[in-house]
């Protein structure tokens, strides 16, 4: 999954920052749902959450710093919109919910 990751967010390798947020996200869906094995039914939850996480900007500069809002090109001057994971959801779980539910089982 996480090589999958990697092809998405257009990088060569796989950075510990790749892996750290790739755990994050297993464990917020093992949590959620409740199980200790992600099916391959949630693999492509995981790898959507990974990819969202690392292209919002929240974790790394590497993976962008969220929406490009405006460029200068004089002595080359580029600005961002740190806000745009919470904008758009991207660190909310209920995005990924509806998918996940199929999968959760009672907690005893």
């Amino acid at each position: 999954m996480l090589e999958k990751v990697r092809e998405i967010c257009g990088e060569s390798a796989i950075s510990p920052v790749m892996e750290y947020v790739f755990e994050n996200a297993i464990w917020i869906v093992k949590n959620y749902c409740h199980i200790y094995d992600i099916p391959e039914g949630l693999e492509t939850v995981v790898i959507d959450m990974v990819s969202d996480m690392l292209m919002s900007g929240e974790y790394a500069d590497e993976y962008g710093t969220g929406k490009l809002k405006s460029i200068t090109e004089g002595d080359i001057a580029m600005t961002f919109d740190q806000n745009f994971g919470e904008k758009y959801g991207l660190k909310d779980i209920k995005s990924y919910e509806n998918r996940m539910r199929n999968f959760r089982r009672i907690k005893w």
